[in-house]
């Protein structure tokens, strides 16, 4: 049988859509995954790319000489990442489809580092703490966790600000929480993006990294990216970025 050719969406703002409404990667990689392409290569162990779409993370590691467990809840994207990648690198990549945290499972102690860019977001209030608890589980000793999600204060969602200010006034849990996209995104994101979304501030992902045992290395607000899109930005705040260390 004839395999189905998959084509990859075009460029547009730095923005690639994914094939699964799930967002977007990034068409170049930013700070957080630079520095988690840059770390792989001294990683002792193979590392995981959680979430990675067409690969914006994966192909350079791999070409730095990294070994990468590529992720994707879509095949698909994998697939095209595959065919993307030098056949010099193919015997270092491995694809592993699913979605944390009910689809992964790796030996304790077996990775060197874990991304999870712009994709813990889209991952339900009720799992957040278990997909914390498996990464950190899964990393080895001096291992990595780099965290790259949307803020409260992504431009993207900037009608939900006024309910999440309400919403943590009423001590909610999960105030950043929006259980229906369409009703605070932007129409020019909506299209392309989940039911759900979860955004969280400096706080939660500290406590999430640290209640599971990592030592927090760096932790701060980020801007999207200047080619992207207007209705993305808002005040140089619109992402967290953090890295954990397993001591």
């Amino acid at each position: 049988m004839e395999q189905t050719l998959i084509k990859c969406p075009s460029v547009k703002d730095n923005l690639i859509s994914t094939l699964n409404k799930m967002g977007y990667m990034m068409a170049k990689p930013e700070s957080l995954n630079q520095a988690f392409i840059d770390f792989a290569l001294m990683a002792e162990a193979p590392v995981l790319d959680i979430g990675c779409a067409y690969g914006v993370a994966t192909i350079p590691a791999l070409q730095n000489g990294a070994t990468v467990i590529a992720n994707d809840a879509d095949e698909r994207h994998l697939q095209l990442l595959k065919s993307q990648v030098p056949a010099s690198c193919l015997e270092r990549l491995h694809l592993k489809p699913g979605r944390i945290p009910d689809d992964l499972d790796f030996p304790e102690g077996s990775l060197g580092a874990v991304l999870a860019s712009r994709v813990l977001n889209f991952i339900h209030p009720d799992k957040l703490e278990q997909c914390f608890h498996l990464i950190f589980k899964w990393l080895k000793k001096g291992g990595q966790f780099f965290y790259l999600g949307g803020s409260p204060w992504f431009g993207t969602y900037k009608s939900f600000i006024p309910q999440y200010e309400q919403n943590r006034k009423d001590h909610k849990p999960w105030p950043g929480f929006i259980d229906s996209i369409k009703d605070f995104a932007s129409p020019e994101r909506a299209a392309n993006l989940p039911e759900f979304v979860t955004l969280l501030d400096k706080d939660e992902v500290k406590h999430l990294m640290t209640q599971e045992g990592f030592t927090i290395k760096t932790l701060s607000y980020a801007s999207v990216d200047e080619e992207n899109p207007r209705e993305m930005k808002l005040d140089g705040r619109e992402y967290i970025s953090a890295v954990g260390v397993k001591k």
